[in-house]
């Protein structure tokens, strides 16, 4: 696996392990919401989550070039 890979799918993990545990006691509870609002507030942290490893993969796809470009 590509180490900007790797980086990306750490930066996921830590991202989504920060709201998993909450968002997990809401599911658990059985206070699913009913309206779109409701599932928003639910959604919405992972698609931050998964925004912030969008992010780190392009990052270290940059820096992986650069590397490879100065060698």
């Amino acid at each position: 696996m590509k180490d900007w890979m790797i980086r990306a799918l750490k930066t996921f993990v830590q991202a989504f392990g920060g709201i998993f545990i909450p968002e997990l006691c809401i599911i658990l509870s059985g206070n699913l919401p009913d309206d779109f609002a409701g599932w928003k507030m639910l959604l919405i942290p992972l698609v931050c989550s998964a925004l912030a490893a969008g992010i780190a993969a392009a990052w270290n796809i940059i820096l992986e070039h650069l590397r490879e470009g100065a060698e």
